[in-house]
């Protein structure tokens, strides 16, 4: 199997796995199980899709950069302020499936 066909099935069945761990975070922090495709989503998959990359590539300083867009990005939003465990929770999940993904990688 080719490297990038193999990052791309890493990473659809780390994000199908992903659609329900945030789903049962998003029950717990917003009280309802509706799911829908919205930026927040389509952010979390972005941030993944970076973090496994540059993991695969031997980046893991871009763990700083990332951790930086993200507090920079917390600060600067007042209009949609979220619980400080919601955003610790979900970023720590996001962390964790990225490793999780490039850790299923590293085996041969």
């Amino acid at each position: 199997m080719s490297l990038t066909a193999r990052f791309v099935l890493i990473l659809l069945i780390g994000e199908s796995a992903a659609y329900f761990v945030f789903l049962i975070v998003k029950r717990r922090f917003e009280g309802r199980w509706q799911w829908r495709v919205d930026l927040q989503t389509i952010k979390g998959w972005l941030e993944r899709v970076f973090l496994f990359l540059c993991l695969v590539y031997g980046l893991p300083h871009a763990l700083i950069a990332f951790g930086a867009l993200k507090i920079g990005t917390r600060v600067s939003d007042k209009e949609n302020r979220v619980s400080n465990d919601y955003f610790f929770i979900g970023n720590i999940l996001s962390l964790l499936l990225a490793v999780s993904y490039y850790a299923v990688w590293l085996i041969r």
